[in-house]
């Protein structure tokens, strides 16, 4: 009976709750554009769509790494903040995100610099298991990521397991 009540806790508050609560599941997710962001988008952009993404991906990682940082209990009462997830007072502070507002400010960061359209970037989901990533296995929280159309080409990028 206990192991139903924790299936069922869990079911709710990690998979269920996040689902309807986080933007790029039932919410919409958000293309930002305040002056900050724009001049780092601009900053970071590179001569072609790769090596702009890739630049993108780099600062993400150097200022937002998250995959080694998930379990420290600061960042894992983060989880269930819900409401405005702007990307404006982290945007250049060293800090943990989760994978919903990396996946914003990758995206609004790569439209803002001028090379890549908003249909571009799709948003993966994951719920339990991921075929498109067979190496990452099963994820205990849900957990989105980025698909980038460059020329043809659809690139998965998921700065919070760095997976690029």
């Amino acid at each position: 009976m206990i192991f139903l009540y924790i299936l069922i806790c869990y079911l709710f508050f990690l998979k269920l709750l996040p689902f309807i609560l986080y933007p790029n599941y039932l919410l919409p997710g958000k293309i930002e554009g305040y002056p900050a962001l724009i001049r780092v988008a601009k900053k970071l952009k590179g001569q072609d769509k790769q090596q702009t993404l890739s630049n993108i991906f780099q600062y993400l990682r150097e200022k937002h790494s998250s995959d080694d940082k998930i379990w420290q209990w600061k960042n894992l009462a983060t989880l269930f903040w819900v409401g405005d997830f702007s990307t404006q007072k982290v945007l250049e502070e060293k800090c943990f995100l989760w994978c919903h507002t990396q996946n914003r400010l990758l995206k609004s960061l790569l439209v803002n610099s001028g090379m890549f359209r908003e249909d571009d970037v799709q948003i993966g989901r994951m719920f339990f298991f991921n075929s498109k990533f067979p190496y990452q296995g099963i994820s205990i929280f849900i957990h989105q990521y980025l698909l980038i159309n460059i020329d043809g080409i659809i690139f998965k990028i998921d700065p919070f397991y760095n997976i690029f």
